[in-house]
Protein backbone atom coordinates (compact mmCIF):
# COMPACT_ATOMS: atom_id res chain seq x y z
CA UNK A 1 0.00 0.00 0.00
CA UNK A 2 2.96 2.75 0.59
CA UNK A 3 4.64 1.41 -2.08
CA UNK A 4 0.75 2.19 -4.16
CA UNK A 5 0.95 5.72 -2.20
CA UNK A 6 4.44 6.60 -3.57
CA UNK A 7 3.93 5.65 -7.24
CA UNK A 8 0.36 8.19 -6.75
CA UNK A 9 2.60 10.67 -5.46
CA UNK A 10 5.48 10.32 -8.27
CA UNK A 11 2.76 10.19 -11.33
CA UNK A 12 0.85 13.54 -9.66
CA UNK A 13 3.78 15.43 -9.24
CA UNK A 14 5.04 14.39 -13.19
CA UNK A 15 1.32 15.90 -14.12
CA UNK A 16 1.81 18.98 -12.40
CA UNK A 17 5.20 19.69 -13.98
CA UNK A 18 3.38 18.58 -17.58
CA UNK A 19 0.68 20.38 -16.83
CA UNK A 20 2.94 23.53 -15.86
CA UNK A 21 4.79 23.30 -18.69
CA UNK A 22 2.55 23.41 -21.10
CA UNK A 23 0.54 26.19 -18.72
CA UNK A 24 4.00 28.00 -18.76
CA UNK A 25 4.83 30.15 -22.05
CA UNK A 26 7.01 29.33 -24.49
CA UNK A 27 9.89 31.95 -24.90
CA UNK A 28 11.73 31.70 -28.40
CA UNK A 29 15.56 33.23 -27.74
CA UNK A 30 14.81 36.21 -30.15
CA UNK A 31 12.24 36.86 -27.22
CA UNK A 32 14.86 35.99 -24.73
CA UNK A 33 17.26 38.37 -26.34
CA UNK A 34 15.02 41.11 -26.76
CA UNK A 35 14.32 41.28 -22.90
CA UNK A 36 17.41 40.66 -21.89
CA UNK A 37 19.03 43.81 -24.09
CA UNK A 38 16.00 46.09 -22.48
CA UNK A 39 16.43 44.88 -18.77
CA UNK A 40 19.94 44.00 -18.61
CA UNK A 41 21.42 46.08 -15.51
CA UNK A 42 25.00 46.06 -17.15
CA UNK A 43 23.70 47.04 -20.29
CA UNK A 44 22.16 49.96 -19.11
CA UNK A 45 25.44 51.09 -16.90
CA UNK A 46 27.55 51.08 -20.30
CA UNK A 47 25.03 52.89 -22.34
CA UNK A 48 24.87 55.47 -19.68
CA UNK A 49 29.11 55.78 -19.43
CA UNK A 50 28.26 55.76 -22.97
CA UNK A 51 25.95 59.45 -22.78
CA UNK A 52 28.81 60.72 -20.33
CA UNK A 53 31.15 60.54 -22.64
CA UNK A 54 28.83 61.91 -25.33
CA UNK A 55 27.59 64.69 -23.31
CA UNK A 56 31.38 65.36 -22.61
CA UNK A 57 32.23 65.82 -26.23
CA UNK A 58 31.71 69.02 -27.13
CA UNK A 59 33.85 72.19 -29.04
CA UNK A 60 33.57 73.97 -25.00
CA UNK A 61 35.08 71.26 -23.33
CA UNK A 62 37.88 71.22 -25.83
CA UNK A 63 38.40 74.48 -25.44
CA UNK A 64 37.07 76.24 -28.32
CA UNK A 65 34.36 78.28 -26.95
CA UNK A 66 34.88 81.70 -25.40
CA UNK A 67 34.08 81.66 -21.67
CA UNK A 68 32.26 84.76 -20.18
CA UNK A 69 31.57 85.52 -16.67
CA UNK A 70 29.64 87.88 -14.92
CA UNK A 71 31.14 89.86 -11.88
CA UNK A 72 30.12 92.51 -8.83
CA UNK A 73 31.92 93.80 -6.23
CA UNK A 74 30.47 96.24 -4.25
CA UNK A 75 32.33 97.84 -1.01
CA UNK A 76 31.41 100.66 2.08
CA UNK A 77 33.14 101.87 4.25
CA UNK A 78 33.33 104.28 7.43
CA UNK A 79 37.14 105.91 7.96
CA UNK A 80 38.60 109.00 9.57
CA UNK A 81 40.77 110.36 6.56
CA UNK A 82 43.50 112.60 7.01
CA UNK A 83 45.05 114.16 3.88
CA UNK A 84 48.23 117.04 2.82
CA UNK A 85 48.13 117.80 -0.23
CA UNK A 86 51.28 119.66 -1.97
CA UNK A 87 49.07 122.54 -2.69
CA UNK A 88 48.75 123.19 1.23
CA UNK A 89 45.33 121.59 1.46
CA UNK A 90 44.90 119.49 4.43
CA UNK A 91 42.07 116.89 4.51
CA UNK A 92 41.30 115.92 8.51
CA UNK A 93 37.51 114.53 9.08
CA UNK A 94 36.20 111.36 10.78
CA UNK A 95 33.42 109.45 9.77
CA UNK A 96 33.90 109.42 6.05
CA UNK A 97 32.02 107.18 4.40
CA UNK A 98 33.22 105.89 0.57
CA UNK A 99 31.01 103.76 -1.63
CA UNK A 100 32.58 101.17 -4.40
CA UNK A 101 30.72 99.31 -6.85
CA UNK A 102 31.80 97.44 -9.86
CA UNK A 103 29.74 95.17 -12.41
CA UNK A 104 31.05 93.85 -15.59
CA UNK A 105 30.60 91.19 -18.32
CA UNK A 106 34.41 89.47 -18.87
CA UNK A 107 34.96 87.32 -21.64
CA UNK A 108 38.26 85.56 -22.61
CA UNK A 109 38.58 83.49 -25.25
CA UNK A 110 41.82 81.32 -26.32
CA UNK A 111 43.03 81.96 -29.93
CA UNK A 112 46.19 79.28 -30.16
CA UNK A 113 47.49 77.43 -27.63
CA UNK A 114 49.10 75.08 -30.03
CA UNK A 115 46.46 73.40 -31.61
CA UNK A 116 46.09 72.05 -28.28
CA UNK A 117 41.77 72.16 -28.83
CA UNK A 118 41.69 70.33 -32.13
CA UNK A 119 43.79 67.25 -30.61
CA UNK A 120 41.06 67.55 -27.45
CA UNK A 121 38.59 67.46 -29.59
CA UNK A 122 38.86 64.92 -31.67
CA UNK A 123 40.32 62.65 -28.47
CA UNK A 124 37.05 63.25 -26.84
CA UNK A 125 35.12 62.27 -30.30
CA UNK A 126 37.50 58.77 -29.81
CA UNK A 127 36.56 58.82 -26.43
CA UNK A 128 32.70 59.00 -27.52
CA UNK A 129 33.26 55.95 -29.86
CA UNK A 130 34.37 53.66 -27.35
CA UNK A 131 31.72 54.62 -25.57
CA UNK A 132 29.37 53.19 -28.00
CA UNK A 133 32.06 49.91 -28.85
CA UNK A 134 31.82 49.48 -24.82
CA UNK A 135 28.23 49.05 -25.53
CA UNK A 136 28.37 46.76 -27.78
CA UNK A 137 30.86 44.69 -25.84
CA UNK A 138 28.46 44.52 -23.01
CA UNK A 139 25.76 43.22 -25.56
CA UNK A 140 28.07 40.30 -27.07
CA UNK A 141 28.68 39.42 -23.32
CA UNK A 142 25.23 39.62 -22.03
CA UNK A 143 24.23 37.73 -25.50
CA UNK A 144 26.47 34.85 -24.81
CA UNK A 145 24.98 34.39 -21.14
CA UNK A 146 21.73 34.54 -22.34
CA UNK A 147 22.55 32.06 -25.54
CA UNK A 148 23.92 29.73 -22.89
CA UNK A 149 21.05 29.77 -20.07
CA UNK A 150 18.69 29.25 -22.20
CA UNK A 151 19.77 26.31 -24.56
CA UNK A 152 21.17 25.02 -21.30
CA UNK A 153 17.15 24.83 -20.13
CA UNK A 154 16.44 23.18 -23.74
CA UNK A 155 19.23 20.58 -23.12
CA UNK A 156 17.47 19.86 -19.81
CA UNK A 157 14.26 19.41 -21.32
CA UNK A 158 16.24 16.43 -23.60
CA UNK A 159 17.53 14.92 -20.93
CA UNK A 160 13.77 14.93 -19.07
CA UNK A 161 12.68 13.65 -22.56
CA UNK A 162 15.14 10.67 -22.49
CA UNK A 163 14.31 9.66 -18.97
CA UNK A 164 10.59 9.80 -19.33
CA UNK A 165 11.32 7.47 -22.21
CA UNK A 166 13.25 5.20 -20.35
CA UNK A 167 11.01 5.03 -17.33
CA UNK A 168 8.45 3.84 -19.76
CA UNK A 169 10.56 1.08 -21.11
CA UNK A 170 11.23 0.30 -17.24
CA UNK A 171 7.88 -0.20 -16.59
CA UNK A 172 7.19 -2.11 -19.36
CA UNK A 173 10.18 -4.45 -18.37
CA UNK A 174 8.72 -4.76 -14.73
CA UNK A 175 5.19 -5.46 -16.16
CA UNK A 176 6.83 -8.48 -18.09
CA UNK A 177 9.06 -9.34 -15.07
CA UNK A 178 5.66 -10.01 -12.84
CA UNK A 179 4.02 -11.88 -15.64
CA UNK A 180 7.04 -14.35 -16.06
CA UNK A 181 7.50 -14.54 -12.58
CA UNK A 182 3.84 -15.69 -11.91
CA UNK A 183 4.25 -18.31 -14.65
CA UNK A 184 7.49 -19.53 -12.79
CA UNK A 185 9.55 -18.80 -15.55
CA UNK A 186 12.21 -16.31 -14.22
CA UNK A 187 13.23 -15.81 -9.88
CA UNK A 188 11.77 -12.96 -8.20
CA UNK A 189 15.07 -11.24 -8.03
CA UNK A 190 14.55 -10.46 -11.87
CA UNK A 191 11.07 -8.37 -10.16
CA UNK A 192 13.24 -6.79 -7.39
CA UNK A 193 16.16 -5.43 -9.57
CA UNK A 194 13.14 -4.32 -12.31
CA UNK A 195 12.03 -2.05 -9.34
CA UNK A 196 15.16 -1.09 -8.08
CA UNK A 197 16.28 0.39 -11.86
CA UNK A 198 12.69 2.01 -12.23
CA UNK A 199 13.61 3.84 -9.22
CA UNK A 200 17.35 4.71 -10.35
CA UNK A 201 15.32 6.56 -13.40
CA UNK A 202 12.76 8.22 -11.35
CA UNK A 203 14.66 9.26 -8.78
CA UNK A 204 17.21 10.77 -11.95
CA UNK A 205 14.08 11.97 -13.40
CA UNK A 206 13.55 14.35 -10.04
CA UNK A 207 16.86 15.35 -10.00
CA UNK A 208 17.32 16.04 -13.50
CA UNK A 209 13.51 18.09 -12.93
CA UNK A 210 15.51 20.09 -10.12
CA UNK A 211 18.50 21.17 -12.46
CA UNK A 212 15.96 22.59 -15.17
CA UNK A 213 14.00 24.57 -12.90
CA UNK A 214 17.18 25.72 -11.77
CA UNK A 215 18.62 26.83 -15.39
CA UNK A 216 15.36 28.78 -15.81
CA UNK A 217 15.87 30.69 -12.40
CA UNK A 218 19.22 31.59 -13.98
CA UNK A 219 17.28 32.36 -17.20
CA UNK A 220 15.08 34.44 -15.19
CA UNK A 221 17.50 36.15 -13.63
CA UNK A 222 19.76 37.56 -16.37
CA UNK A 223 16.37 38.67 -17.79
CA UNK A 224 15.67 40.41 -14.85
CA UNK A 225 12.02 38.16 -13.89
CA UNK A 226 11.02 37.02 -11.19
CA UNK A 227 13.34 33.44 -10.78
CA UNK A 228 10.34 31.80 -9.66
CA UNK A 229 8.56 32.37 -12.87
CA UNK A 230 8.05 29.56 -15.05
CA UNK A 231 9.27 29.75 -18.48
CA UNK A 232 9.41 27.21 -21.08
CA UNK A 233 11.81 27.22 -24.37
CA UNK A 234 12.10 25.06 -27.11
CA UNK A 235 13.87 22.37 -27.06
CA UNK A 236 15.74 21.93 -30.38
CA UNK A 237 18.57 23.91 -30.81
CA UNK A 238 19.69 24.72 -34.13
CA UNK A 239 23.31 25.47 -35.63
CA UNK A 240 23.91 27.77 -38.77
CA UNK A 241 26.25 25.82 -39.62
CA UNK A 242 28.28 27.75 -42.06
CA UNK A 243 31.72 29.09 -41.62
CA UNK A 244 34.71 29.05 -43.15
CA UNK A 245 37.68 30.19 -41.50
CA UNK A 246 39.07 32.42 -43.78
CA UNK A 247 35.98 34.75 -43.69
CA UNK A 248 36.39 34.59 -40.15
CA UNK A 249 39.83 35.64 -40.01
CA UNK A 250 39.13 38.70 -41.62
CA UNK A 251 36.28 39.68 -40.40
CA UNK A 252 38.12 39.41 -37.00
CA UNK A 253 40.46 42.50 -37.57
CA UNK A 254 37.42 44.63 -39.08
CA UNK A 255 34.29 43.59 -36.25
CA UNK A 256 35.75 42.40 -33.37
CA UNK A 257 34.51 44.39 -30.65
CA UNK A 258 37.47 44.17 -27.89
CA UNK A 259 40.35 45.00 -31.19
CA UNK A 260 37.93 47.88 -32.23
CA UNK A 261 37.95 48.44 -28.92
CA UNK A 262 41.67 48.70 -28.36
CA UNK A 263 42.41 50.61 -31.82
CA UNK A 264 40.59 53.34 -30.15
CA UNK A 265 43.08 53.15 -27.21
CA UNK A 266 45.86 53.92 -29.79
CA UNK A 267 44.02 56.80 -31.09
CA UNK A 268 43.19 58.43 -28.10
CA UNK A 269 46.82 57.99 -26.97
CA UNK A 270 47.45 59.92 -30.56
CA UNK A 271 46.00 62.43 -29.38
CA UNK A 272 47.08 63.03 -25.87
CA UNK A 273 50.47 63.35 -27.09
CA UNK A 274 49.80 65.71 -29.33
CA UNK A 275 47.77 67.73 -26.62
CA UNK A 276 51.20 67.42 -24.34
CA UNK A 277 53.17 68.56 -27.11
CA UNK A 278 50.65 71.70 -27.57
CA UNK A 279 52.20 72.75 -23.79
CA UNK A 280 55.58 73.76 -25.70
CA UNK A 281 53.74 76.31 -27.78
CA UNK A 282 52.64 79.72 -27.00
CA UNK A 283 48.98 80.78 -25.98
CA UNK A 284 47.43 83.57 -26.98
CA UNK A 285 44.28 84.62 -25.36
CA UNK A 286 41.60 87.59 -26.47
CA UNK A 287 40.41 89.04 -23.49
CA UNK A 288 37.16 92.03 -23.57
CA UNK A 289 35.05 93.43 -20.94
CA UNK A 290 32.17 95.26 -20.32
CA UNK A 291 32.19 97.51 -16.84
CA UNK A 292 30.49 99.58 -14.68
CA UNK A 293 32.70 101.25 -11.65
CA UNK A 294 31.31 103.89 -9.40
CA UNK A 295 33.40 105.02 -6.56
CA UNK A 296 31.73 108.07 -4.10
CA UNK A 297 34.09 109.26 -1.58
CA UNK A 298 33.23 112.20 1.24
CA UNK A 299 36.52 113.32 1.32
CA UNK A 300 39.91 113.32 -0.65
CA UNK A 301 41.32 114.07 -3.97
CA UNK A 302 38.72 112.42 -5.85
CA UNK A 303 35.05 112.74 -4.64
CA UNK A 304 33.22 110.62 -7.70
CA UNK A 305 34.65 108.40 -10.28
CA UNK A 306 32.53 106.59 -12.69
CA UNK A 307 32.92 104.67 -15.79
CA UNK A 308 31.21 102.67 -18.22
CA UNK A 309 32.58 100.93 -21.23
CA UNK A 310 33.81 98.43 -23.71
CA UNK A 311 37.40 97.07 -22.63
CA UNK A 312 39.53 95.28 -25.25
CA UNK A 313 42.47 93.82 -25.16
CA UNK A 314 44.86 90.33 -25.47
CA UNK A 315 47.23 88.10 -23.23
CA UNK A 316 50.20 86.29 -24.94
CA UNK A 317 52.23 84.27 -22.65
CA UNK A 318 55.41 81.53 -23.65
CA UNK A 319 56.30 78.67 -21.08
CA UNK A 320 60.00 78.88 -21.66
CA UNK A 321 61.46 76.63 -19.19
CA UNK A 322 59.27 74.73 -16.53
CA UNK A 323 62.10 72.43 -15.23
CA UNK A 324 61.57 70.03 -17.97
CA UNK A 325 58.02 69.40 -16.95
CA UNK A 326 56.44 69.41 -20.37
CA UNK A 327 59.26 67.17 -21.75
CA UNK A 328 59.03 64.51 -19.51
CA UNK A 329 55.08 64.56 -19.64
CA UNK A 330 55.53 64.38 -23.77
CA UNK A 331 57.71 60.99 -23.26
CA UNK A 332 55.49 59.43 -20.79
CA UNK A 333 52.12 60.09 -23.30
CA UNK A 334 54.65 58.28 -25.71
CA UNK A 335 55.04 55.57 -23.88
CA UNK A 336 51.38 55.35 -22.89
CA UNK A 337 51.00 55.50 -26.72
CA UNK A 338 53.92 52.20 -27.46
CA UNK A 339 52.21 49.99 -24.86
CA UNK A 340 48.70 50.70 -26.03
CA UNK A 341 50.07 49.33 -29.35
CA UNK A 342 51.70 46.50 -27.28
CA UNK A 343 48.31 46.02 -25.83
CA UNK A 344 46.67 45.71 -29.51
CA UNK A 345 49.08 43.50 -30.95
CA UNK A 346 49.04 41.26 -28.32
CA UNK A 347 45.24 41.29 -28.19
CA UNK A 348 45.49 40.67 -31.77
CA UNK A 349 47.39 37.92 -31.58
CA UNK A 350 45.59 36.55 -28.81
CA UNK A 351 42.10 36.56 -30.57
CA UNK A 352 43.46 34.51 -33.79
CA UNK A 353 44.95 32.34 -31.66
CA UNK A 354 41.30 32.14 -29.36
CA UNK A 355 39.31 31.82 -33.39
CA UNK A 356 41.96 29.10 -34.31
CA UNK A 357 41.00 27.18 -31.35
CA UNK A 358 37.16 28.30 -31.40
CA UNK A 359 36.93 26.70 -35.22
CA UNK A 360 38.66 23.91 -34.27
CA UNK A 361 36.67 23.08 -31.49
CA UNK A 362 33.51 24.02 -33.85
CA UNK A 363 34.42 21.63 -36.34
CA UNK A 364 35.19 18.95 -34.12
CA UNK A 365 31.86 19.32 -31.68
CA UNK A 366 30.05 18.95 -35.41
CA UNK A 367 31.50 15.96 -36.09
CA UNK A 368 30.74 14.94 -32.47
CA UNK A 369 26.98 15.73 -32.67
CA UNK A 370 26.65 13.66 -35.97
CA UNK A 371 28.19 10.91 -34.67
CA UNK A 372 25.63 11.00 -31.35
CA UNK A 373 22.97 11.77 -33.30
CA UNK A 374 23.55 8.07 -35.30
CA UNK A 375 24.84 6.63 -31.46
CA UNK A 376 21.28 7.49 -29.98
CA UNK A 377 19.26 5.78 -33.02
CA UNK A 378 21.52 3.09 -32.90
CA UNK A 379 21.15 2.45 -29.01
CA UNK A 380 17.03 3.26 -29.51
CA UNK A 381 16.69 0.10 -32.30
CA UNK A 382 18.81 -1.60 -30.03
CA UNK A 383 16.40 -0.86 -27.02
CA UNK A 384 13.62 -1.67 -28.99
CA UNK A 385 14.71 -5.23 -30.20
CA UNK A 386 16.32 -5.86 -26.48
CA UNK A 387 12.83 -5.32 -25.04
CA UNK A 388 11.29 -7.29 -27.63
CA UNK A 389 13.40 -10.13 -26.85
CA UNK A 390 12.71 -9.92 -23.56
CA UNK A 391 9.17 -10.57 -23.68
CA UNK A 392 9.59 -13.13 -25.76
CA UNK A 393 11.91 -14.75 -23.24
CA UNK A 394 15.02 -15.00 -25.41
CA UNK A 395 17.00 -12.80 -23.55
CA UNK A 396 17.62 -11.89 -20.11
CA UNK A 397 17.04 -8.97 -17.88
CA UNK A 398 21.09 -7.87 -17.65
CA UNK A 399 20.69 -7.79 -21.49
CA UNK A 400 17.85 -5.43 -21.64
CA UNK A 401 19.20 -3.37 -18.65
CA UNK A 402 22.84 -2.62 -20.67
CA UNK A 403 20.46 -1.59 -23.95
CA UNK A 404 18.07 0.61 -20.89
CA UNK A 405 21.93 2.29 -19.98
CA UNK A 406 22.90 2.30 -23.37
CA UNK A 407 20.47 4.51 -24.55
CA UNK A 408 20.54 6.30 -21.56
CA UNK A 409 24.30 7.23 -21.79
CA UNK A 410 23.50 7.81 -25.68
CA UNK A 411 20.84 10.64 -25.22
CA UNK A 412 23.49 12.58 -22.34
CA UNK A 413 26.23 12.67 -24.68
CA UNK A 414 23.88 13.72 -27.84
CA UNK A 415 22.28 16.76 -25.59
CA UNK A 416 25.42 17.60 -24.01
CA UNK A 417 26.99 17.17 -27.82
CA UNK A 418 23.84 19.61 -29.02
CA UNK A 419 25.02 22.23 -26.35
CA UNK A 420 28.45 21.85 -27.11
CA UNK A 421 28.39 23.00 -30.85
CA UNK A 422 25.77 25.66 -29.92
CA UNK A 423 27.96 27.01 -27.86
CA UNK A 424 31.20 27.04 -30.06
CA UNK A 425 29.18 28.67 -32.58
CA UNK A 426 28.21 31.12 -30.54
CA UNK A 427 31.71 31.77 -29.48
CA UNK A 428 32.46 32.07 -33.12
CA UNK A 429 29.48 34.51 -33.70
CA UNK A 430 31.25 36.53 -30.81
CA UNK A 431 35.14 36.83 -31.80
CA UNK A 432 33.87 37.14 -35.74
CA UNK A 433 31.75 40.37 -34.64
CA UNK A 434 28.38 38.45 -35.89
CA UNK A 435 26.47 37.73 -32.70
CA UNK A 436 24.71 41.15 -32.73
CA UNK A 437 22.60 41.36 -35.99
Amino acid sequence: MKRNNQYILFTFLLYVAGVSAVMAQQMTIEQAIELALKNNYDIAISKNASAQAANNNTLGNAGMLPKVDLNATGSFANNTTKQEFSNGLVVDKSGVQSRNITTGAYLTWTLFDGFKMFATHERLQELESRGELNVKIQIENTLVKVITAYYTIAIQKQMISGFKENIAVAEERLKIAQKKLETGAIAKTDVLQAKVDLNALKSGLIRQTTTLNDAKANLNQLLLQSVEQDIDVRDSIPLINQYKYEELQNLILSNNSDLLSAQKNIDIAKYMVKEGKALAFPKLNLNANYIFSRAQNQAGFSLLNQNLGLNLGFTATWTIFNGFNTANSVKNLQLDLQNSMYEYENLKTLTQLSLIKAFKKYQDDVMVLKLEEESKLLAKENLDIALERFRLGVTTSIELKLAQKSYEEAVTRLSDARFNAKISETQLLKLSGGIIK
